[in-house]
């Protein structure tokens, strides 16, 4: 496994490098210029000049792409252009704040969609197959804009029983944390729950077609211990997969989310710099995403091992 590890990991480096040249070419294709929302009504052109040098946006894109990846390596992800200020700090900051919501919203996924969809392929062809189905459809078919703005219609503004929007940190208390917390979480974790639900489903009807299974139906075994001791363990692989990889997108694709209730995630920043022309924050949102899902991938691809000895790393 060790060997496999140290390969994998040196294959993420050519990944991140060409994240790196997309991320940075990219977001030099955004249209409008950044020194002149800066300036706003008071653009003076030597002003607007002098400005554009110290921020380094008048010499060639090439060079500007070495000068960015050779602070990046030093683990200096620049400054932003719009406060001046190093980008490092507030974007570890805002990436725990995803990274609660992502956590909230996956745990909630995984608690609803695997009990589902066990249930549905269960009672395959039955009503609690087909009501199951057609809610994970209608889960999958929401978006989350239109979701989020129902939530807040219903539980902020007509029952009142939690607040529409804000963000409270863990320190100021568990309930109040919470408060904020279960909506974003439901908007985005309903979704994923219903994709769960689907594939839970669709793998434990392929393997409850497998022969051991039916030997161990002769047997005599209990149907719990064939659900769950045989059926769910061997259609962990594909469950595990749609996990990781839900779970690596939520990360990077809160934004939404993020800006309905006024989450102060990574999502709500990377949405500010970009209308505002901050080039060094987009750049350094995207490569954040970039490397949290390779090592999310890397990590479930790990935990196929743990799950299925059958699994070898060569």
């Amino acid at each position: 496994m060790l060997s496999y590890l140290a390969r994998r990991l040196l294959t993420i480096v050519p990944v991140l490098l060409g994240i790196t040249v997309i991320a940075y070419f990219l977001t030099r294709t955004i249209p409008g210029d950044a020194v002149a929302i800066l300036l706003g009504t008071q653009n003076d052109p030597v002003v607007a000049a002098q400005l554009r040098h110290n921020l380094h946006l008048d010499q060639p894109v090439i060079l500007g792409y070495f000068d960015w990846l050779g602070q990046v390596l030093r683990g200096h992800l620049g400054q932003s252009i719009r406060s001046g200020a190093d980008i490092g700090p507030d974007l570890v900051q805002r990436f725990a704040r995803s990274a609660q919501l992502s956590l909230a919203a996956i745990m909630l996924a995984v608690l609803v969609g695997i009990p589902a969809g066990i249930a549905a392929a269960v009672r395959r062809n039955r009503w609690p197959d087909q009501l199951i189905s057609v809610a994970a459809l209608l889960g999958i078919s929401t978006p989350d804009f239109w979701l989020g703005t129902i939530l807040v219609l219903v539980f902020s503004l007509q029952l009142q029983w939690l607040p529409p929007a804000g963000y409270v940190p863990p320190s100021s208390g568990v309930l109040p944390f919470l408060k904020v917390l279960i909506l974003p979480a439901l908007t985005l974790g309903l979704q994923i729950a219903s994709i769960i639900t689907r594939f839970t489903r669709a793998a434990m009807l392929d393997v409850l077609t497998q022969d051991y299974v039916r030997t161990a139906r002769a047997k005599g075994q209990t149907q719990r211990r064939i659900f769950y001791g045989h059926a769910l363990k061997n259609a962990a692989i594909p469950i595990l997969t749609v996990i990781g990889l839900n779970f690596g997108f939520l990360l990077g694709g809160t934004v939404i989310v993020e800006t309905i209730f006024s989450w102060p995630g990574v999502g709500n920043l990377v949405l500010t710099a970009i209308n505002q022309r901050d080039y060094p924050v987009v750049q350094a949102c995207v490569m954040l995403f970039a490397i949290t899902f390779t090592l999310i991938n890397l990590a479930i691809d790990l935990l196929y091992g743990l799950v299925d000895p059958r699994v070898r790393y060569s």
